[in-house]
């Protein structure tokens, strides 16, 4: 540490590296003190990465929706979210290294866009993490009745979603240190065990004469209706591989929790992108020749397990699924993680409602245990509201990926701004930075983003989900009316609060 005193900063950009300076000085100088617990290491950080996007939670999530909307070749769809995904990992890798404070997505708008835009950015990708999260509670308490040959009710279902949701929310309310620990564990059993089974699976599979598909399967689809072009269907069964990268910037969130985060953060970020995109292909390819019998999917709860019972019998499918329910168990609670880290940065600006709880930190497991807390009883809300209409939840599930697109818009048209008002900071040797190829990078993204959520919001299949998330930035738009916009041209909110304001609670 250096024993110079320097003033108070009053921009907004990431202030120069000094040669012996650590993590937390740098942190000060963003105008923020460490309250957080800076523990995370390139195993968890990567493990954080990998679980949040999980390609065993997407395959297993998504497969049935895509192979009944467009059969076996619904898997090629995957090769139209990766690029998109890559572009992503490109920008938010570049900015991660130069603004690597929790809440990224209000954060890296907010510093370089101003404080509105910050906050409709941050507001869109907290929500996409809060039903992201409802939703994994949702289909792992599916998958636990299937393990059980438990005949759930729609209550029951919601019932063992609320406990386990309820669970994750305990482990990071206690401490980032337990549930990276967990994660950990969950991530080596993901590696280890499904990877396993997948490929004795597509041994069994295709060592028994007429035990697969054929190849030419992968080429021949047809709509689930007469009425929907194929071209339509195919597109529709795009949303889970979609969603299954969806994610994979989500150690940024924690890099006030990371040691190291400049050079950390960035290269787990393509670690974890690229293992996934391979374990997701390679899954998807061997599920959909492992088939079987075709119509027995059209009624199952559980394709992936229907596949394996195929293939293996009923009880190893058993095990298998109850091993997988771990890594859907973890991608929860790294979502958890990461989206309660947006709620906290929020409130510590001053931008939430009751911030000043919000903003908490426990002195002892520097936890944010209010913004978890709080972040989980939302969760159990959403949850609840299957009881009272299930079509009204259905939207919510289906409006995660949506929320994270429009969130990548907003970013992109942000940075690309800055980029031309000449804000984005300089690189820091030994960093990850896009130089030159920023500007045509951001332009493409631009393009290949809002090409994403305009099919998000017209494609009959996804039909009422763009009202919904209409609705909830009509009520982000009404707190930025009525509010925060008085706040902060008050100065009593943004960016500089916590430094002006270093006595508020």
């Amino acid at each position: 540490m250096t024993d110079q005193v320097r003033p108070p900063r009053t921009d907004l950009a990431p202030p120069p590296r000094r040669i012996g300076e650590d993590e937390d000085d740098r942190l000060a100088e963003f105008g923020y003190e460490q309250k957080l617990d800076r523990s995370v290491g390139r195993v968890a950080s990567f493990a954080i990465g990998f679980s949040t996007i999980s390609a065993t939670t997407a395959v297993f999530t998504g497969f049935g929706a895509g192979y009944l909307n467009a059969g076996s070749p619904f898997i090629w769809t995957l090769f139209l979210a990766i690029p998109v995904f890559l572009l992503w990992t490109l920008i938010a890798a570049d900015v991660a290294a130069k603004i690597p404070l929790a809440g990224y997505a209000y954060q890296w708008t907010s510093r370089l866009n101003g404080s509105s835009f910050g906050w409709f950015t941050g507001a869109c990708a907290l929500f996409g993490w809060v039903s992201g999260m409802t939703s994994l509670g949702y289909v792992f308490a599916g998958y636990v009745g299937s393990v059980f040959d438990w005949r759930l009710t729609q209550g029951g279902q919601i019932g063992i979603a609320m406990a386990v949701v309820s669970l994750c929310v305990l482990v990071n309310a206690y401490r980032v240190r337990l549930a990276t620990f967990i994660n950990n564990i969950g991530v080596g059993l993901e590696l280890v065990v499904t990877l396993g089974v997948t490929l004795v699976v597509a041994v069994v599979a295709f060592a028994v004469p007429g035990n697969a598909q054929p190849l030419s399967s992968l080429f021949s689809g047809t709509s689930p209706d007469a009425a929907t072009p194929y071209v339509l269907a195919w597109l529709a069964a795009s949303l889970g591989p979609f969603f299954g990268l969806v994610g994979v910037e989500a150690v940024a969130d924690v890099a006030e929790e990371t040691r190291d985060a400049r050079r950390v953060i960035p290269r787990t970020m393509f670690y974890a992108f690229a293992t996934s995109c391979v374990i997701e292909f390679g899954m998807y390819l061997v599920y959909v020749l492992a088939i079987k019998d075709p119509t027995a999917l059209a009624d199952s709860p559980a394709p992936i397990e229907e596949i394996i019972s195929q293939q293996l019998g009923p009880v190893f499918s058993r095990v298998v699924v109850a091993v997988a329910l771990t890594n859907i168990l973890v991608c929860l609670l790294a979502n958890v993680l990461v989206g309660t880290r947006l709620l906290y940065s929020l409130s510590r600006d001053n931008m939430m409602p009751f911030s000043r709880a919000l903003r908490h930190v426990d002195p002892t497991r520097k936890t944010p245990t209010t913004a978890v807390l709080t972040l989980g009883v939302v969760s159990l809300l959403l949850l609840s509201s299957a009881l009272v209409s299930q079509q009204a939840f259905n939207y919510f599930l289906g409006i995660a990926t949506l929320a994270f697109f429009t969130t990548y818009v907003l970013q992109t048209v942000g940075l690309l701004v800055a980029t031309r008002r000449g804000r984005i900071p300089a690189a820091e040797p030994g960093t990850f930075d896009l130089g030159r190829a920023r500007t045509p990078l951001l332009v493409v993204s631009l393009v290949v983003f809002a090409a994403v959520e305009t099919a998000l919001l017209f494609l009959p299949a996804f039909a009422g989900n763009g009202f919904v998330f209409a609705g909830i930035v009509g009520v982000a738009f009404a707190w930025w009316l009525l509010a925060l916009r008085r706040r902060l041209r008050l100065g009593l909110a943004g960016p500089r609060f916590a430094q002006e304001h270093p006595d508020a609670p």
